[in-house]
């Protein structure tokens, strides 16, 4: 038994198998439960301190950039401690700072609370996705990170209805982060108690000096060996240049100001979102396993631009559309979130397939937390900034149609570094290969 299967707590079964990606789905949540507060409540919040739309972009900039910085340190936190424990904190009990961004006094208190609940949440993602590529063949995994960001999804979507309902309270929009930051520490409780990680823990207690001479050198290694991998470098400019995620973070405030919507019912979009997310990322999932069985060196690549370049053609329809009813734009960003679950389910196997399982989560933190992150980050403060110079439909006009669309065509640089990359992994010895690349060890989640 590896390394990466000793120890292992979960027996064979369906029950373990769901519990734990159950767990790994909530963890994964927390991020996005905060994140659908602030969408949903943000009008709330701008009437309320006497905001503008540049400000919804500046928390979500602040929120991505910490968390850009936050992401590495976790990952060598779950590297010297148990990460099942590591993950508990990050994404469950510091919740706590959310609970206390929801008393801030003022915008500024405000803005400083939050972007400390979003250092802790940046660990979670990368945790989360190493512990899932260690439970999972490398044929099964689009499946499950379908399932997986499928679940978040839906989280997010039959909170964000509930979160407007609360547009109706007094101060509502604090209620709204009391009850998000309770449901974190619900969570890392749940983590901590029932989670099963298939990797223990360092046998051997290092010296806090000798530890962190140890993980730096490591870090550098290992970003070394990762620079090294060209289809991962072409995935972080792929990534860097990725305005899609603006497009839900602004969707509420854009129905509102656009077309007159009430906070709740424009609120209403982020179900059929989520809804179609979800199918998006199950569906997909699916798909991205079969075509990447029948073209295993393209078929990923394939997908990936198939989804941004649908995307970018919906969301031209949904900016330009002088529709009337909600129930139009219900069903157009039903289709805009089907488009969008298809990108995690290709782009998180597209680096497991070209990177070693010993510095996946430290690929996860570079892509997901780092520069993800940072890209979200500039795009929401370039979105809210433009919205207020040339209205928000102009701006999301620019980001969410025009760069997703360049981004789309432009992703096929990878076919023939993939290709390369992937073939090259697959026939590398390493030390620490999961044995359930054979399927012998830890059962398959479904």
């Amino acid at each position: 038994m590896t390394a990466d299967t000793a120890g292992s707590a979960a027996p064979p079964g369906r029950g373990p198998r769901g519990k734990n990606l159950t767990l790994l789905t909530a963890s994964t949540a927390m991020d996005n439960a905060e994140s659908s507060v602030t969408t949903v409540l943000f009008p709330l919040m701008r009437d309320a301190m006497g905001l503008t739309s540049s400000a919804l972009g500046t928390l979500v900039a602040v929120a991505k950039v910490v968390g850009m910085l936050a992401g590495i340190p976790w990952v060598l936190l779950a590297r010297r401690f148990r990460r099942k424990v590591v993950l508990a904190v990050c994404s469950g009990f510091w919740g706590i700072w959310i609970i206390l961004a929801a008393m801030a006094g003022n915008f500024t208190q405000f803005v400083v609370l939050y972007g400390i609940a979003a250092a802790g949440f940046a660990g979670a993602g990368p945790i989360a996705l190493e512990i899932l590529g260690d439970l999972c063949e490398d044929h099964r995994r689009g499946r499950v990170t379908g399932m997986l960001y499928g679940g978040v999804a839906l989280i997010a979507g039959v909170s964000a209805p509930l979160f407007g309902r609360l547009s109706g309270l007094d101060n509502g929009w604090r209620y709204g982060y009391l009850a998000s930051g309770a449901m974190c520490l619900v969570v890392g409780m749940l983590i901590l108690l029932f989670l099963d990680d298939p990797r223990p823990a360092a046998r051997k207690p290092l010296s806090a000096a000798v530890a962190i001479e140890n993980k730096a050198r490591t870090v550098r290694s290992g970003l070394r060996e990762l620079a090294g991998i060209q289809t991962f470098r072409l995935i972080l400019v792929q990534r860097l240049f990725s305005g899609q995620n603006v497009m839900m973070s602004f969707g509420v405030v854009f129905l509102v100001e656009a077309h007159g919507f009430s906070t709740a019912t424009a609120s209403v979009v982020a179900l059929p979102f989520s809804l179609g997310y979800l199918g998006g990322t199950v569906a997909g999932g699916r798909i991205n396993d079969r075509m990447h069985q029948l073209r295993p060196l393209s078929g990923r690549v394939v997908m990936l631009q198939i989804s941004q370049l649908g995307f970018a053609g919906a969301a031209l329809i949904c900016i330009e559309a002088a529709w009337h009813s909600i129930g139009s734009f219900v069903l157009i960003f039903a289709v805009l979130g089907f488009l969008q679950g298809q990108v995690p389910v290709v782009n998180r196997p597209l680096i497991m397939a070209v990177v070693r399982p010993e510095l996946r989560a430290l690929a996860f933190a570079v892509s997901v937390s780092t520069v993800e992150a940072f890209a979200y980050a500039g795009y929401a403060l370039l979105t809210g900034f433009l919205g207020d110079a040339i209205g928000l439909q102009n701006a999301l006009l620019i980001v969410t149609v025009l760069l997703t669309a360049v981004n789309g065509l432009a992703s096929a640089a990878l076919y023939r570094p993939y290709a390369r990359d992937s073939t090259a992994l697959a026939h590398m010895p390493h030390e620490g290969t999961p044995a359930t690349d054979t399927g012998k060890d830890i059962p398959a989640v479904p």
